[in-house]
């Protein structure tokens, strides 16, 4: 949690995992989006934490997922 400041701490939250061809290169993609979005990868899938996307960001983090 927050850059090492708390080691094994870790923060309750739901994830989206999506299946597909290529993680690596989806993660990839959307990281060269406007504006970037980040995810990892875990079990051959992209992940994402909404957690992680502030309001009134949600429709930018459709639209990057849309154009994938």
């Amino acid at each position: 949690m927050g850059g090492g400041s708390l080691p094994g701490e870790t923060l309750p939250t739901w994830l989206v995992a999506i299946a597909c061809d290529s993680p690596d290169t989806l993660a990839a993609r959307l990281r060269r989006n406007d504006p970037p979005v980040i995810a990892r990868i875990e079990d051959g899938r992209l992940v994402l934490d909404p957690r992680t996307v502030q309001v009134g960001e949600e429709k930018a983090l459709f639209e990057a997922m849309l154009k994938q």
